[in-house]
């Protein structure tokens, strides 16, 4: 059994006329929603094996207080650009190349609509609407990553900061 987590990034600053999007960061709100989220996230899920995340600014700060709640060192995030401005292609691509064997519970960070979308597509539509810092939690029942699609899949647990 293994379990993937897909979390959108907390909220960010708005972006001034020199600041590409990119490099936005997370506001002071969206630090403490990101510490809040994974620290509810933590109570239902006592381990994390993986982190991956967009190597956006504000995404890659969500994955690193998300791994500090979890005891993981941020040099152990896996950033990649391929998450930031994406369709679902990179992430099933991602998600299928997890090892089977050490990667039993992973966590995506990513951004909207893309995230949002995959979440919404997985539980059957029962997500809605994926806010700034929203998680949802679920359980892969394929033996394997390789097999994952994009289909309705048992939803765990959600949550909203």
């Amino acid at each position: 059994m293994k379990t993937l987590i897909l979390m959108r990034h907390a909220k960010a600053e708005n972006g001034g006329f020199d600041t590409r999007d990119f490099d936005r960061k997370l506001s002071d709100k969206g630090k403490n929603d990101a510490d809040i989220a994974a620290k509810v996230l933590k109570k239902h899920v006592p381990k994390i094996d993986l982190i991956v995340s967009s190597s956006a600014k504000r995404t890659l700060k969500t994955a690193k207080i998300t791994a500090q709640n979890f005891g993981i060192e941020k040099n152990e995030i896996e950033a990649t650009e391929y998450l930031y401005e994406s369709d679902n292609e990179p992430y099933i691509h991602i998600i299928r190349n997890f090892n089977d064997k050490k990667d039993k519970t992973v966590l995506i960070v990513g951004h909207n609509p893309t995230i949002g979308a995959m979440a919404s597509i997985l539980s059957g539509y029962q997500v809605s609407e994926f806010k700034p810092g929203s998680f949802a939690v679920f359980q892969i029942t394929d033996d394997t990553w390789k097999l994952f699609k994009l289909a309705e899949t048992p939803m765990l647990f959600q949550f909203t900061p």
